[in-house]
């Protein structure tokens, strides 16, 4: 699933809709009808972590914004974006991310891609008035476009990917949301210090987790901890603080663990403002025969018992696992 910054894309895209009012819906949706949402007034969009949260009244009063609010944009214009974030579970997968603003007047897309879940009643009928939105590998948001099929599927057609929900605003723009599951839910739990892109992210409770007697590569991906890691930036800090997947955090120096917390908020920051300036991400482990130094890189699946295993990429040579004895 898309990782922190590739939400906080998401929220900053969405943000300009706060205050508007549904006007035209669609999609696939089969648990709940998109129409459920017609009429409604977006009034707040937060992001924590991977899930993404939109506030809808049935009335125009709008409420105080939550605790997340846009970030600034790192330069002027329509930001336009088209990057590719793959992120293997058990097989190696590709994630699509694309906005293009263009003002597109088609018609809403129909059909069913894939199941979703869109359950519960709509805020006007006395649910929660919160949309919980968590993306799926390919999951991504358009604005003012539908995504376009790139390639021919496996039968050979060229289908284009059917949006799941398409939300248009009486300001005239809309929003496609591809591959997510959403339901309705109550007001998020804000808990800005396991965000790793949060100012007040806690360092100290992160470097305690780590500490524990388990392998760090399992601890990196506990949302409790750091939320919004995902197994890119997972791959991408191990592999800059020189430390094998596998490592137990309670064999490694505190300096070693401070070095490694560094490199996930450092990797999670550059990959943000990258996004915002149209860049592409940079690796160096991440999918790569070799690393940045020119040593052949490794790839295994690992995961706690009974838990999902995670393909990781690490360099034999970079990140050696090092008798006990030689880790403190």
């Amino acid at each position: 699933m898309p990782e922190g910054p590739s939400v906080r894309k998401f929220h900053h895209l969405i943000s300009p809709f706060v205050g508007q009012q549904v006007v035209r819906t669609g999609g696939s949706s089969k648990k709940m009808p998109p129409a459920t949402l017609q009429s409604l007034w977006l009034q707040d969009t937060q992001v924590h972590g991977k899930k993404l949260f939109l506030r809808f009244n049935p009335n125009e009063e709008m409420e105080p914004p939550g605790r997340n609010p846009p970030p600034e944009p790192l330069e002027g214009g329509a930001w336009l974006e088209e990057a590719v974030c793959t992120e293997p579970v058990s097989v190696p997968n590709a994630q699509e991310t694309s906005t293009r603003p263009s003002g597109s007047g088609e018609p809403i897309p129909r059909g069913s891609d894939s199941p979703d879940d869109l359950g519960g009643h709509s805020p006007a009928a006395g649910a929660q008035k919160w949309l919980e939105v968590r993306f799926g590998l390919f999951g991504s948001i358009w604005v003012n476009e539908f995504s376009r099929a790139k390639k021919a599927n496996k039968r050979g057609d060229w289908r284009d990917p059917v949006p799941r929900l398409v939300l248009h605003f009486g300001g005239g723009g809309f929003l496609a949301f591809y591959n997510c599951q959403m339901s309705w839910s109550p007001p998020p739990v804000v808990e800005p210090t396991c965000d790793i892109l949060s100012a007040e992210f806690h360092r100290g409770q992160a470097l305690e987790a780590l500490s524990r007697a388990q392998p760090v590569c399992y601890t990196l991906l506990d949302q409790r901890y750091f939320s919004g890691l995902g197994n890119i930036i997972k791959n991408e800090a191990l592999y800059r603080a020189g430390i094998h997947p596998l490592s137990l955090g309670s064999l490694l120096s505190s300096s070693r663990l401070v070095a490694l917390v560094d490199h996930v908020v450092e990797f999670s920051v550059d990959w943000l403002r990258d996004k915002f300036q149209g860049k592409e991400r940079h690796t160096q482990i991440y999918q790569k025969d070799q690393c940045p130094a020119g040593h052949q890189v490794m790839k295994e699946m690992f995961g706690p018992p009974g838990g999902f295993q995670r393909l990781t990429w690490w360099c034999p040579q970079c990140q050696p696992q090092l008798p006990s004895e030689e880790y403190s």
